[in-house]
């Protein structure tokens, strides 16, 4: 079986445009003097197969890899042509040219059932392909084994677990005690395919990402079956409580309990956003300016109150702002923003992906989302939170729909010459949800109801179930009173995985 050379050239293609790694594999073929390009998953499934099930003799990888690239070509060259159901045809007289034995290769395409088929009709139509996502996804699962993450030397889990027991807010620390449970078994059992990945998708390196994430996941129930409980708030910082279940994953929750019963949720829709439209609609609240001085530290915070509110007061910023503020209010904030970014569309297999600045490691990375919604959420914060001086591309396409709102946003940011001026703006739209839901909604609550469990997850409100119509009762209460009119939508979540969730009395 005769192999091309070229195989060793295969590399992960880079975009010119984005100047950022996609998911696909390229080469130039000198033969047909063209650059091929495919899917990585595609190059990777075609190579293990080749060895699992060897092909015919003349069988050649260079012209293979070309003969399923045009999958993806074909459709690039000729895009107001439609193809239905993915199916694009290949026409014999054309493939003949580059190789005779065009036939033998995709005969054994549908062998390996890298390929499936459509025929032709009545000599109109030539056979059509289109790749088999299903049999390649299915076939390329892997599990990493969560046992490897057990710890076994007692002694070094006693010393993992020594930490100080803050006690920052009372009212809502002293609900991390015995009474909290979680099912490390059933989670382990459960979250096992969390762990799972496409190898013909994945090169070796991008195992590291996975492996980090077990570990990350196991620790975390580490510190939640030991009952170490971590606390800080940083009134100097974003004032924000932070615990074990602010750093737990959402996908612990089923799995915990307060004394055998489940914990339920009111989560603020848009929070983010919602906080915006707050202090906006707040410039003259003595709460919100009180949090403003505290954040700016600037002598005279008069001006840019001055300016904002010579802003926000006109006609032409109401206009602007009344219906991005409605979908705000009614927590449709990011489905509102959707058809702003026309571009943004799926990968090949469905899955939105996007780079994204991670200030903990210093680099762009990039990050999967499973909708284009849930692609819209991050985008916010970046939208919100993007330095003046380098603007994310979609905080200048939200600034052509909404230039006095970013006329608002670019006061808060520049409120000095430091490089990291821009940071104070999240950090007040943070300092403002905490004096909000720590320092009086969740205060008052445990004053009227000191026996009610409380806890939060930032902009989340969560007690156990029997509590929890007390809690949404309170809160909407307590919101309309401290907004001054200006309610969010809220979310309701129970913490249970099937349909026999305990039963309150």
């Amino acid at each position: 079986m005769k192999q091309s050379k070229k195989q060793t050239n295969m590399q992960q293609y880079k975009s010119k445009k984005t100047n950022r790694k996609i998911n696909a594999s390229a080469f130039y073929h000198e033969g047909y003097q063209w650059k091929v390009v495919l899917p990585t998953v595609i190059y990777n499934y075609l190579q293990e197969k080749v060895q699992e099930q060897p092909p015919f003799k003349e069988f050649k990888l260079d012209n293979a890899l070309y003969f399923l690239s045009l999958v993806i070509s074909i459709p690039a060259y000729k895009k107001d042509k439609v193809y239905q159901n993915g199916f694009v045809p290949m026409y014999s007289q054309w493939l003949k040219k580059k190789d005779s034995n065009y036939n033998k290769y995709f005969d054994y395409f549908k062998k390996i059932e890298i390929l499936e088929s459509k025929n032709h009709s009545k000599g109109r139509f030539c056979t059509s392909y289109r790749y088999n996502w299903k049999t390649i996804s299915l076939e390329g699962v892997e599990c990493l084994d969560f046992s490897i993450f057990e710890m076994t030397d007692k002694f070094l889990v006693k010393n993992l677990l020594k930490e100080d027991f803050g006690n920052d807010c009372p009212h809502l620390s002293k609900w991390f005690d015995d009474g909290l449970f979680l099912d490390v078994d059933n989670l382990k059992y459960d979250l096992e395919s969390e762990f799972c990945y496409n190898k013909y998708s994945l090169s070796y390196t991008r195992m590291n990402p996975i492996i980090a994430k077990a570990y990350s996941y196991w620790y975390t129930a580490l510190m939640l079956r030991e009952q170490c409980y971590r606390i800080s708030c940083n009134p100097d910082s974003d004032n924000r409580l932070h615990t074990n279940l602010t750093n737990m994953p959402s996908k612990f929750r089923p799995y915990l309990t307060y004394y055998g019963e489940n914990i339920q949720s009111l989560d603020i829709k848009n929070s983010q956003p919602y906080f915006m439209v707050l202090v906006l609609e707040s410039l003259s609240n003595s709460k919100i300016i009180e949090i403003m001085n505290r954040v700016f530290r600037i002598e005279n915070i008069g001006t840019m109150l001055q300016k904002l509110q010579e802003t926000t007061s006109s006609k032409a910023f109401q206009q602007e702002f009344a219906p991005l503020k409605k979908a705000v209010l009614t927590g449709g904030f990011y489905e509102f923003l959707m058809p702003l970014f026309p571009d943004i569309i799926p990968d090949y297999d469905s899955v939105f992906r996007k780079k994204f600045y991670n200030s903990d490691t210093g680099k762009a990375e990039v990050k999967e989302f499973a909708t284009k919604r849930d692609m819209m959420k991050k985008l916010t914060l970046q939208i919100l939170y993007t330095p003046l001086k380098r603007p994310s591309k979609e905080y200048l396409i939200f600034k052509q729909h909404f230039p006095l709102l970013c006329e608002c946003i670019e006061i808060f940011k520049t409120t000095s010459d430091d490089n990291d001026s821009f940071k104070l703006f999240p950090k007040l739209l943070q300092q403002v949800e905490s004096g909000c839901v720590i320092d009086t909604i969740t205060k008052q609550i445990a004053e009227t109801n000191p026996d009610m469990p409380l806890w939060t997850i930032h902009d989340s409100f969560c007690t156990t179930q029997s509590w929890f119509p007390v809690l949404e009762s309170m809160v909407k209460e307590l919101f309309l009173s401290y907004s001054q009119g200006i309610l969010p939508s809220f979310k309701t979540e129970l913490w249970c995985n099937s349909d026999e969730c305990l039963k309150v009395a």
